[in-house]
């Protein structure tokens, strides 16, 4: 009865290796994944041609650009574009409110370097396809960087 006990634990010393290495590949690709989502991009170019059917050019957003994000405070600056994201959503009267979710989700898990990163009032003011055009420039840089292995750079 010991000898089946021995075999029993050496069995299971021997999968320890393999479950561990599946463990690790898992983790890996849900951090990419959620860094690097083209699903996020997608949303965006989506609101952008909802967007363009609409005439607000009264509309002016405080708009982070990709240098900012690159400027070590992309969990405020991507803050910034979900607050001002949602203030375009309600004044065009679009349901994207998944777009505001995911840029929330995005920015919890992201950290700013810098003590002190700029507020949103800060950034210059633009018009809403300006805004949505440096919102998507900054998520395609986000994935380019974050995830230089992902087959679809959208």
């Amino acid at each position: 009865m010991s000898g089946k006990r021995t075999e029993q634990h050496q069995c299971y010393m021997d999968l320890a290796p393999l479950f561990l290495y599946f463990v690790v590949v898992i983790m890996r690709q849900a951090k990419c994944h959620a860094l690097c989502s083209s699903e996020t991009v997608t949303e965006v170019k989506d609101l952008m041609s909802q967007i363009a059917k609409k005439e607000l050019y009264d509309c002016r957003l405080y708009t982070p650009t990709p240098t900012d994000y690159e400027q070590n405070c992309s969990r405020s600056m991507l803050t910034c574009f979900e607050k001002e994201a949602t203030v375009l959503i309600r004044e065009s009267k679009e349901l994207s409110f998944k777009l505001i979710k995911m840029l929330n989700q995005l920015a919890k898990q992201l950290q700013d370097k810098r003590l002190t990163c700029p507020a949103c009032e800060v950034y210059k003011e633009e018009q809403a396809n300006k805004f949505l055009d440096a919102l998507l420039k900054t998520l395609q840089k986000m994935n380019a960087n974050d995830c230089p292995f992902s087959q679809s750079r959208t």
